[in-house]
């Protein structure tokens, strides 16, 4: 842990990983430093870690959090961990992401008085299959939830879900449409040409929620009758979710010569700006930062008609749902 030293307010993000708070919230946390505020992350270590140490905030690791961890004894030593920190950096307010800190960092919060706002990034596994986990983690939002101060969502369709399902008061509720993309970063520098043939690009974590059997198969229809026609995922294989991709369900993918494999790239960039069209075919979202990303650097967007894509298509505009 970093030397702490005391400024006049201390705000705390908390997420499940340090990828996702580069990602997603570099920005942010540039920002709020820039306007003097001591900012600390708290995030299991992974090979982003450094870029948030880079920027000026305190990072603390988590230990104890295992995205897929089921086992109830385990998830109390998560809740002691976050407690035991919480006492000791002593932040004024926590901004909390994806469902394990919003439930276990609230509820350590919880004892200590200290301000919660809970930001519902995506709904994902939780809502979008069913059995016994799905049923006892929504659940478990709806009991963690009572004691946060605010609870913020990217779409109306997560916020009056979790409404119908009384999961949250709608007292607590606020919308954030999507955490926002830099503009200027993402912007266009090159126009790609099709010289005859269309580039199609699938840029996510690998998981079968978002929609990669469907590109897939989208890609051996296209491709019979326009063989030239390139289809590519890009993103994480073998991420830490029920629903993710094997490496080698990937490779005999590849092997029938309907898709490339681009693996992963710290910047989209020049990836993006040299295909024609991004695709997303997700079950759900929260706001899709990749087709937000693909209409920034001005390529045309095909997403499904679902919660965090459809806000960010006008039909026969800028792409079609």
């Amino acid at each position: 842990m970093q030397k702490y030293v005391k400024k006049d307010i201390h705000i705390c993000l908390v997420s499940n990983t340090s990828w996702s708070m580069i990602k997603f919230r570099k920005n942010l946390i540039s920002n709020l430093i820039n306007k003097g505020y001591l900012v600390t992350v708290i995030a299991p270590t992974d090979e982003y870690t450094q870029q948030i140490i880079d920027l000026g905030a305190q990072f603390i690791p988590l230990t104890h959090l295992n995205a897929q961890g089921k086992n109830p004894l385990k998830e109390r030593k998560l809740v002691k961990e976050f407690k035991l920190i919480f006492q000791k950096i002593k932040p004024d307010i926590l901004f909390q992401y994806t469902i394990k800190p919003n439930v276990y960092s609230t509820l350590a919060a919880k004892d200590l008085n200290i301000p919660v706002i809970a930001i519902i990034t995506g709904l994902g596994y939780t809502f979008i299959n069913k059995g016994i986990v799905p049923y006892f983690a929504q659940k478990m939002y709806q009991y963690a939830l009572r004691f946060a101060t605010q609870v913020w969502f990217l779409n109306n369709d997560d916020l009056n879900l979790f409404i119908k399902k009384k999961l949250v008061a709608p007292s607590k509720t606020s919308i954030l449409m999507g955490e926002g993309i830099d503009t200027d970063y993402f912007k266009p520098t090159v126009i790609t040409e099709n010289e005859g043939n269309c580039k199609f690009i699938l840029i996510a974590r690998l998981l079968w929620d978002k929609g990669i059997q469907e590109f897939y198969d989208a890609a051996k229809i296209v491709k019979q009758k326009y063989p030239q026609t390139q289809f590519s995922f890009l993103g994480y294989l073998n991420v830490e979710n029920p629903k993710a991709l094997s490496a080698k369900q990937m490779e005999e993918w590849v092997q029938s010569g309907h898709v490339d494999y681009l693996g992963t790239a710290s910047d989209v960039r020049p990836i993006i700006e040299n295909y024609n069209c991004v695709v997303l075919p997700s079950y759900r979202e929260g706001i899709s930062v990749t087709l937000m990303e693909g209409a920034s650097l001005g390529k045309p967007l095909i997403a499904s008609d679902i919660a965090g894509c459809k806000e960010l298509i006008d039909e026969n505009k800028n792409g079609f749902l």
